[in-house]
């Protein structure tokens, strides 16, 4: 029998085994002067003395919440879910006043009776913990620091296990007392409510003197543009966070982010001193550039993975893109996709410690990048980056407080756009949008995968073309009806309904993956047939017609200054279908010159915020010197012009042969007055109307120097 432990060890907490049993996790007999163990092994017996832990249970009863807690905790969820009702129906300056109403008290929520009706709510701190759940007051300095700190403690604890509970419907810790909503809805009106909040803290960035060397007022300026422009979208830069960790620090924030967006929103803004040569707009933001690359030269891009990494590099490299400096933008857009799936973004992976807002965020800048991925595809016609196949995660994004945010045109304070203060207020359904977008995005990967790769054959496409035009159709026609958008309805109501640019985008991408989609089998190309082209070039000019009615509605709302290169690419496109049917006239002053050169004047308005637009204008000019159209002198579109979309616009017995040789390899270019102001490298015998790759023109394998 192992030896009695003494009082005198019993008071001083002598370990139960010697400190060579404990550190092998054996039994120890406690022999004198030496244990079994000891003896055998030949080693010291020694034993230390500790005091006595405390117990986990006694913890954990200061820890865990009680009844009481949970009770005012779901008294405060009631009141945010009864302020969030709302603030959903009542007007602008409503919601100021209801917001005004609120403050922090002790730590907690308060909400004053007389805007927000919630009974049973503690109004001076609606989590406070009970007086029996207290242990004895502190008295000494030291019992004090340890008090507040081991409070501290209790309240993250209660917050992560409050979390937890919210996000795990099925965990075996569910409190039979919380209200029995799905997780989903749960998730949502906690970034609801955070997202609903978030403006109070904008407010006290205005207050700083500068952003990172940026005058206050300049950075706001641009930071205004960024949210007002670029951001509904991709829906890259998820706004509560990097709002407020901007202010605070935090890991959604960065400079490289910041003087990105900067960078990028540069060329949307007037204002001169934001210009390296004040007459030259596309020197725009040239300082936030070049501050972009100081940065990355202290900090290289292979270094350690980040979220603000990854956007900050999609935004870098889609501005570049489309100011022609194809190298550069290729190869940034390529370190975020590749940061994406190091950062597994690409993964429903939920780590220890994840929030509601990091999943949110996650989720967005992956199908931001997906969506990039395809565009930048099309633009550059190189092969995608991010396959479908590696995506396990659903774009069905939780955090809904932007789809019924009201959307008006960024107007400068500085110089205010009288025109554009006209424009009524319109939801800007950024979700639903951005959703439907990330579902167009998965057809597109199709027709490029199958349709615009070496491996495709006359067979395999013949086969594809029916299903994809079914899934195109499909799409279109479940289109929620809030973003459904018909600027050529017979219907005032439909014709004349007011949307947000990003709506207007998400229609004129789909009418050019229409044309992308048959176009192939009407070209002087491999996939040519005499059985499809003629109902394949119908679509083709209805959903040409189409394009070219949207951007009329976007020029009389908006000006095009702020439009994104997704519109110069459906511009285009639309442009090589017109300037063929208006070849085909034998006049050349019907309504398809009149389509054309309408739509030309807008490819020439955008190149100013997207200088690469240059090249597709100068190829569709060269089209019609090919065929003898003349351009004349382009005056602006009318006001509120709207083409009609006539599905019987192009007869069944359109001569095909006269078609196919619009088609035809062109002729060396000669210079002209028209083509003066173009760059020459632009301008080389290789150059084609091609809808897939029709920006790349430093890539061409043969011209290649390998030495």
């Amino acid at each position: 029998m192992p030896p009695q432990q003494s009082a005198e060890e019993s008071n001083t907490g002598q370990s139960r085994a010697c400190r060579f049993c404990r550190s092998r996790k054996i039994k120890c007999d406690r022999k004198k002067p030496a244990c079994a163990s000891c003896s055998t092994h030949q080693r010291s017996c020694v034993y230390t003395f500790e005091k006595p832990k405390p117990r986990l249970v006694f913890i954990l009863s200061y820890l865990l919440p009680s009844s009481a807690i949970i009770s005012a905790i779901q008294n405060e969820k009631r009141a945010f879910e009864n302020i969030l009702l709302k603030l959903k129906s009542s007007t602008p300056d409503e919601r100021a006043r209801v917001l005004d109403q609120i403050s922090i008290v002790n730590g907690g929520v308060d909400f004053q009776e007389a805007q927000v009706s919630a009974a049973n709510i503690n109004q001076q701190n609606p989590i406070a913990w009970p007086e029996t759940h207290r242990p004895s007051h502190p008295q000494t300095a030291l019992q004090q620091h340890l008090w507040k700190e081991f409070q501290k403690l209790r309240t993250l604890m209660v917050t992560t296990l409050m979390s937890n509970l919210m996000l795990r419907g099925t965990s075996p810790l569910m409190i039979k007392s919380l209200p029995s909503r799905p997780p989903r809805e749960e998730i949502q009106y906690q970034l609801i409510a955070y997202a609903a909040l978030e403006p109070q803290e904008e407010f006290s960035i205005r207050l700083l003197p500068d952003i990172d060397g940026v005058p206050v007022n300049l950075a706001m300026h641009l930071l205004d543009l960024h949210w007002n422009r670029q951001h509904h979208t991709f829906l890259l830069t998820y706004r509560p966070a990097f709002m407020k960790d901007l202010v605070y620090g935090g890991p959604c924030y960065s400079k490289l982010l910041l003087n990105a967006i900067f960078a990028c929103a540069s060329k949307y803004s007037d204002r001169v001193e934001l210009r390296d040569d004040h007459a030259n707009p596309l020197t725009a933001g040239g300082r936030f550039f070049r501050r972009c690359d100081q940065l990355l030269a202290e900090n290289p891009p292979w270094g350690r993975s980040s979220i603000p990494k990854v956007v900050a590099f999609l935004l870098l490299g889609s501005t570049f893109i489309s100011r022609i400096e194809i190298s550069k933008g290729w190869s940034y857009s390529g370190f975020a996709m590749r940061m994406a799936f190091d950062l597994g973004l690409h993964l429903d992976c939920r780590k220890p410690g994840s929030t509601a807002e990091d999943i949110e965020i996650r989720k967005r800048v992956y199908w931001g990048a997906l969506v990039c991925d395809k565009v930048q595809s099309l633009y550059l016609g190189r092969p995608l980056a991010m396959q479908l196949r590696d995506c396990h995660i659903s774009h069905d994004l939780m955090d809904t407080m932007e789809e019924l945010d009201v959307w008006m045109p960024y107007i400068d304070p500085e110089y205010p756009d009288t025109s554009q203060a006209l424009y009524h207020a319109t939801p800007v359904h950024s979700v639903s949008t951005f959703e439907q977008l990330c579902e167009l995005s998965k057809l597109m990967a199709a027709i490029i995968n199958r349709l615009y790769s070496f491996s495709t054959t006359p067979a395999k496409a013949q086969a594809t073309l029916h299903s994809l035009d079914e899934s195109l159709q499909k799409w279109y026609e479940q289109i929620p009806e809030v973003i459904a958008f018909q600027p050529w309805s017979e219907d005032p109501i439909i014709s004349q309904k007011l949307v947000p640019p990003n709506i207007m985008n998400l229609h004129n991408t789909y009418h050019s993956l229409v044309i992308l989609l048959h176009r192939p089998f009407i070209s002087d190309g491999n996939l040519r047939s005499g059985s499809v082209p003629a109902s394949s070039w119908k679509k083709c000019t209805v959903a040409a017609r189409n394009i070219t009615s949207i951007v009329g509605a976007y020029r009389s709302a908006y000006t095009p200054r702020g439009a994104p290169y997704l519109t110069s690419y459906a511009v285009y496109v639309s442009c090589t279908i017109h300037v063929r049917n208006a070849a085909l006239d034998e006049n050349q002053e019907g309504e398809n010159l009149r389509l054309l050169l309408a739509s030309l004047k807008m490819l020439d308005e955008l190149s100013v915020p997207n200088p690469g637009v240059s090249r597709p204008a100068a190829i569709i000019r060269r089209l019609m010197q090919d065929n003898g159209i003349p351009e004349g002198s382009i005056s602006s579109p009318e006001a509120n012009v709207r083409f009609p979309s006539d599905t019987n616009a192009i007869p069944n017995s359109i001569d095909l042969s006269s078609l196919f040789d619009t088609f035809a390899p062109h002729r060396q270019i000669q210079a002209t007055e028209a083509l003066s102001s173009i760059d020459s490298s632009l301008m080389d015998s290789t150059m084609n109307d091609s809808l897939f790759g029709f920006m790349d023109n430093n890539y061409h394998p043969e011209a290649l120097s390998w030495n």
